[in-house]
């Protein structure tokens, strides 16, 4: 990996603060959207190649963390206001910061620039026969069914955990490490040819997880992401507008705190 740009979290940018004075044209622009209100969580970022500079900013309104289907409703308003803002403000892909896809297809349909989905994106690069190490069991069948919607469902080899919740993933560092190792030293025995995080939460855990096992591919899902979003941009790709149309405006209501999605909508029409 080389050197790379990365501009501050912030809570849900105004405007992407893309800095003439250090962002040269050919830089590319790359906006993570972290899909929780927790402040704080994503403290971090991981680094991606020369030319390329990132921001990351987390939604104002939505769940603490994101474990289940419930969660990915309460952040998908968020993540869709966030996605049009961004491309107005001049992000040339979006990353969705978390491995449940939450918001990915109607991200799709509110922008044209590329959105990538940690999920998808992991899935598709660990090859043949992956396992997920995660943070819950409970999320083992959200797993299941997106790797059959991407159609790599005869690939995911099995769903693991390591018991321990999203939001102490920093608190409880340690227990957490030694878990995701064991956890994953038990898929590459079960035949895993690659192990993939279930959470971008565990951002990190691919250097002391990969040291213990050999043979077997590591993926982090937020770098990936990243990556595959800058080669997005350099292949020239753009969202399917004709798989992914834009919305048709219609009445909504209650929705008056994601201005950029209301507004979209036409407002509260009568």
């Amino acid at each position: 990996m080389g050197s790379c740009l990365i501009l501050p979290v912030r809570k849900n940018w105004s405007r992407l603060q893309w800095d003439p004075v250090v962002a040269a044209s050919s830089d590319i622009r790359v906006h993570v959207i972290t899909p929780i209100v927790t402040e704080g969580f994503r403290t971090t970022v991981p680094c991606v190649p020369k030319g390329c500079i990132l921001t990351v900013g987390q939604i104002e309104n939505g769940p603490a963390s994101i474990e289940s289907a419930v969660d990915e409703v309460l952040a998908a308003p968020g993540i869709v206001d966030a996605a049009i803002r961004a491309e107005r403000d001049g992000a040339q892909a979006i990353v969705i910061d978390c491995m449940l896809d939450p918001g990915l297809e109607a991200a799709r349909e509110v922008v044209s620039v590329p959105v990538i989905g940690c999920g998808e994106a992991a899935m598709r690069n660990a090859g043949a026969a992956f396992s997920i190490v995660t943070v819950l069991q409970r999320q083992e069948r959200a797993f299941v069914e997106l790797s059959r919607k991407y159609g790599l469902g005869p690939n995911l080899l099995g769903v693991r955990s390591i018991g321990v919740p999203v939001l102490a993933l920093e608190t409880e560092f340690r227990t957490a490490i030694d878990a995701t190792i064991r956890e994953s030293r038990a898929a590459a025995r079960a035949g895993a040819g690659a192990i993939v995080f279930g959470c971008t939460g565990m951002l990190g855990f691919a250097e002391p997880v990969g040291a213990v096992l050999s043979g077997v591919a590591v993926i982090d899902p937020l770098p990936n992401a990243i990556s595959r979003a800058r080669e997005m941009v350099a292949a020239g790709s753009r969202t399917d507008k004709t798989l992914y149309p834009s919305p048709e405006p219609k009445r909504v209501a209650g929705f008056e705190a994601w201005e950029e999605l209301h507004n979209l909508m036409g407002g509260n029409r009568e």
